[in-house]
């Protein structure tokens, strides 16, 4: 669906606590959203081989679960100036209340007009019970550079990706906020249910490739990635991540589910 409105609760010139009020007192049906949406991390990368070039494109949001039915989108805003909801899809219960929703674009370079791949500019929207909620970025939008990879507006470390090596070991991929210069990543895990439990050191990378694109580390949003291996054993692994960093504690376990050797699932 594509709208013409260029500013989704975004640019009007008014002091945040004025413009929430202004959408609760006014437009009853419309809102800035406290915890009822939020964006969670975005990712845009491109690729090119062959002499064709595309741009893969991910948003994660999480949702408060208010009702059976509901409506989740990024609201996209268009080379043309116009806004175009992405219909975001259900990708898991987040814990507590709250839903992890999805979208995927993939922008392809076959003699397509306009350009293939753009910086992108967006906001979190969420449609449920007759009530739109908004999560803009404090007014700002969402702002993300076709090639810098992750984008974490509220997680100091989330994992990126796992898969099965064909030797049995699992590598993973953490993206962690560069928070301090020195700082510790962390996989725990186990293979017998969480009867026992082991540890293994992650280390930072300067790049990595995401297919055939290629990602810097850290990127512009001081994201860096870290890596870290699984050893092969007699067991499935389940993991979760510690991050200690300047004198605190970070933790991803993926809502409470713990992470399984391929993420994102296929």
């Amino acid at each position: 669906m594509t709208t013409t409105r260029t500013d989704p609760l975004s640019r009007r010139g008014l002091l945040p606590g004025l413009l929430v009020a202004l959408c609760v007192g006014l437009f009853s049906s419309s809102a800035l959203a406290a915890d009822e949406v939020r964006l969670l991390k975005a990712v845009s990368t491109v690729g090119s081989r062959y002499g064709q070039t595309w741009q893969d494109v991910t948003y994660l949001l999480v949702v408060k679960n208010l009702a059976y039915e509901k409506q989740v989108a990024i609201h996209d805003k268009q080379p043309d100036g116009t806004w175009l909801d992405l219909e975001a899809s259900y990708s898991g219960d987040a814990g507590a209340g709250y839903e992890l929703w999805k979208v995927t674009r993939q922008y392809q370079s076959w003699g397509t007009s306009p350009q293939p791949t753009r910086d992108l500019e967006f906001v979190a929207k969420y449609t449920v019970n007759g009530q739109t909620y908004w999560d803009n970025n404090g007014g700002a939008n969402y702002q993300l550079v076709r090639t810098n990879g992750p984008l974490l507006p509220r997680a100091n470390v989330l994992v990126g990706s796992s898969y099965w090596q064909p030797t049995g070991e699992v590598d993973i991929g953490i993206d962690v906020k560069n928070l301090a210069y020195t700082k510790s990543v962390t996989v725990v895990y186990s293979t017998d249910h969480w009867a026992t439990s082991h540890e293994v050191s992650a280390a930072f990378v300067p790049g990595y490739a995401v297919g055939y694109a290629y990602v810097s580390s850290p990127n512009a949003y001081g994201v860096e990635r870290w890596q870290a291996r699984i050893p092969a054993g007699t067991g499935t692994p389940l993991y979760y991540i510690r991050y200690e960093v300047d004198g605190h504690t970070y933790w991803d376990n993926n809502f409470g589910y713990n992470y399984p050797p391929i993420y994102p699932p296929l």
